[in-house]
């Protein structure tokens, strides 16, 4: 799935998001544009950046959540910091999210106007990385 990227913008996690260097490794010669956890960031800036850094090669955007569903509908910490920026992002960069199970619904969650759908969702069991292809975007 991300064997296509050479950008990525990942997060530092907080409690309880998936620390996911733990699950993963970038490639080598990726650029990396990392995403602080601060409520004082502007999205539209921290966009322009993220573009900036990943030089306009295909990009994968990873993203945690406090809940997500297999339709690739994501709740975050209420304050809609993260659809805001994926809001400013170009539509092509993939979007990946990233949970534990007790995260996952089963059901389908109800979405908002403003939420951005994720493409995949990531869930984290143990040692193991489950993945859902959401087609929520159609990439």
């Amino acid at each position: 799935m991300l064997s296509a990227y050479r950008a990525f913008v990942t997060y530092v996690p907080m409690r309880p998001e998936p620390p996911l260097f733990d699950y993963l490794t970038l490639p080598k010669e990726a650029a990396e544009y990392k995403i602080t956890p601060r409520a004082t960031l502007d999205p539209q800036k921290e966009a322009k950046a993220a573009r900036l850094a990943t030089r306009a090669v295909p990009t994968a955007v990873l993203i945690p959540g406090r809940m997500f569903d297999a339709r690739g509908t994501r709740y975050g910490q209420g304050g809609g910091w993260y659809d805001r920026f994926l809001s400013y992002v170009p539509k092509t960069w993939l979007r990946v999210g990233f949970c534990y199970p007790h995260q996952f619904s089963e059901e389908d969650l109800v979405p908002q106007p403003w939420d951005q759908p994720m493409d995949y969702v990531c869930l984290v069991d143990g040692e193991n990385l489950i993945v859902y292809k959401t087609n929520a975007r159609g990439i």
